[in-house]
């Protein structure tokens, strides 16, 4: 199968740069029956401000042009700061379910991440619906799966069951007591609880970091996942790990032989993987590559670079490094038709945060 792009746009970018900073990150994409695209992101002053708020825009013309983005909930009363990271999914009756997470910010300035510590912010993670295609929103509820703060960085998925399965890791950046776990909920996303650990390294070393994972069909679930080492600091192979009953077990990971960081799947058929890649060290590229699941293990069937060049690289000293000098982030997938994806990801470009769009054609 081959991989064809052909053609990029953009989704959201600053309309007034000399005037007012407005830096967008996070995108996620889905599509209504009747080939209406909704984009959900965040947009803030700066790329870990404060300020980062959900917000939503339109297309139906195929991802061509978009609508205003519109934020997704009201300032809190109480005038707490709350920096959010939703995504989107369509559930079977047409129920749009957001997920994801908001760090707790006690000032403006004050950054996620201690410099000197690596200690965190604390993260909640929230729900919220909308019944009318994501022109509203309910008021997002706080969740909590044993009370440890998940890096829900990814959509849920729907299974044939009903049943809801996400991915995620309990997020800190220690050097140890690392793992990712599968959540579920049986009430269309209003409650969740732990149903298995999909990775652990022996010593815990490994964070499973940006999971993203996918619906095979008959009970087969994949979960793809950057892999770093936090005691050695260096990011290692793209890792998938497999399941044969709908999430509840896991066979051991499978090295890609893909050294890439954040990244994304979508199925081609019971065998194979539609994968997206950020390189963000040498060779930087963002890649999409058909992946053949072999007995254990994968095989590259084909490969399409979407963008690639060392002025997107990141800084390698640590992981607080990395984080703070990232250029290109969280790609997604979205199938169109049986030929037709769209990818998106957010990227710097001339020096703004903008979310951008690929037209994949699949042969």
């Amino acid at each position: 199968m081959r991989i064809v792009l052909r053609d990029s746009f953009t989704i959201y970018e600053n309309p007034a740069p000399l005037l007012v900073s407005r830096q967008a990150i996070f995108p996620g994409l889905v599509r209504f029956d009747d080939g209406e695209l909704l984009a959900m992101f965040s947009i803030g002053q700066a790329f870990d401000a404060a300020d980062m708020r959900a917000h939503t825009s339109r297309s139906t013309d195929g991802g061509q042009s978009w609508s205003p983005p519109k934020p997704m909930f009201r300032n809190r009363p109480d005038g707490r700061l709350e920096s959010e990271s939703f995504k989107p999914l369509v559930l079977p009756d047409g129920t749009l379910l957001a997920t994801g997470y908001v760090f707790v910010r006690p000032d403006m300035v004050t950054p996620i991440v201690d410099p000197e510590t690596l200690e965190l912010l604390p993260l909640r993670n929230k729900v919220s619906v909308s019944r009318d295609r994501g022109r509203t929103w309910s008021e997002p509820l706080v969740f909590s799966v044993e009370g440890q703060p998940l890096e829900l960085s990814g959509p849920a998925i729907a299974l044939a069951s009903g049943r809801l399965l996400a991915a995620a890791a309990p997020f800190h950046l220690g050097t140890d007591n690392h793992e990712g776990w599968i959540i579920a909920s049986d009430d269309a996303g209003q409650n969740w609880r732990r149903l298995s650990v999909f990775f652990r390294s022996e010593q815990g070393n490994v964070a499973p970091w940006e999971c993203r994972l996918c619906d095979l069909g008959d009970d087969r679930v994949a979960v793809l996942f950057w892999a770093y080492d936090a005691q050695q600091q260096r990011n290692l192979d793209n890792h998938i790990a497999m399941s044969s009953d709908g999430g509840q077990s896991f066979a051991p990971a499978i090295a890609t032989g893909i050294r890439g960081q954040a990244s994304n799947l979508m199925p081609l058929g019971p065998d194979r993987l539609l994968t997206i890649h950020c390189h963000r060290e040498d060779p930087v590229s963002l890649t999409v590559r058909v992946l053949r699941l072999r007995d254990g293990s994968t095989a590259v069937e084909n490969e399409c670079a979407l963008f690639s060049g060392t002025a997107l690289a990141s800084r390698t000293e640590d992981i607080a490094q990395q984080f703070a000098s990232l250029k290109f982030g969280q790609p997604s997938l979205l199938r169109v038709s049986d030929s037709h994806v769209i990818a998106a990801c957010w990227q710097v470009e001339n020096c703004q945060h903008v979310i951008k769009g690929y037209t994949l054609m699949l042969d």
